[in-house]
């Protein structure tokens, strides 16, 4: 028997927050990430060479890790970003936290009309607060949503979700060959795992949680 593997299952999590978007979205430049305050969704981030940009919304106090001529770091009180960061300017944006309604409206405003936002989700057992926050996209203005449900062993249930909402009507396909010669290595992140992420349960699919 092989000896066991000692990267964190966090690392599952992180993973998910970041690639499926990057690798959905045709061409994806500029990105922000929200709440990951120890910068563990950054990580994967920063391994897709091809962004121009990557802005980081933290609290004041945490330290910064990464200094990279790409990243731009904000305080998280949009009272603050929203006086230095443009409308319309994110490709993608990653809120690895429990979203206000004004703050999807705000994340929505700084999307592109082809963005991309993926949004921190709870447990797939937990469908009223998943159609909760299904219902807060759909007034933030997302057309379309797409849920991905993974393991992730240290959290309440063992699996966990994520909504990826689009402002346009339909989802791009998935960038396949891109995957498939990404320059960098992944824990559990492949071209399987993410199509596995999107097919629905039949307790899931029965509530109409989308």
């Amino acid at each position: 028997m092989s000896g066991s593997v000692n990267q964190p299952s966090n690392t599952i999590f992180y993973e998910m927050m970041a690639h499926p978007a990057l690798f959905t979205h045709t061409h994806p430049q500029t990105v922000a990430v929200f709440g990951n305050e120890n910068e563990s969704i950054l990580n994967e981030i920063i391994k897709h060479t091809t962004l121009t940009k990557i802005s980081v919304f933290n609290k004041n106090d945490l330290p910064i890790n990464h200094i990279d001529s790409k990243i731009t770091y904000y305080s998280s009180d949009p009272t603050e970003w929203k006086k230095k960061v443009m409308p319309h300017s994110m490709d993608i944006i990653i809120h690895a936290a429990p979203p206000s309604t004004d703050l999807l409206k705000n994340i929505f405003n700084l999307l592109r009309d082809d963005g991309i936002l993926m949004q921190q989700s709870s447990s797939p057992f937990e469908i009223i607060a998943i159609k909760s926050l299904s219902e807060q996209l759909r007034s933030a203005g997302f057309k379309n949503q797409q849920i991905l449900s993974f393991p992730q062993p240290e959290f309440s249930s063992g699996w966990r979700s994520i909504i990826m909402a689009t402002k346009q009507a339909v989802f791009k396909r998935i960038q396949e060959k891109a995957i498939f010669t990404r320059p960098f290595k992944t824990y559990y992140y492949n071209l399987d795992t993410h199509k596995a992420s999107l097919v629905l349960p039949e307790f899931m699919r029965a509530e109409g949680v989308i």
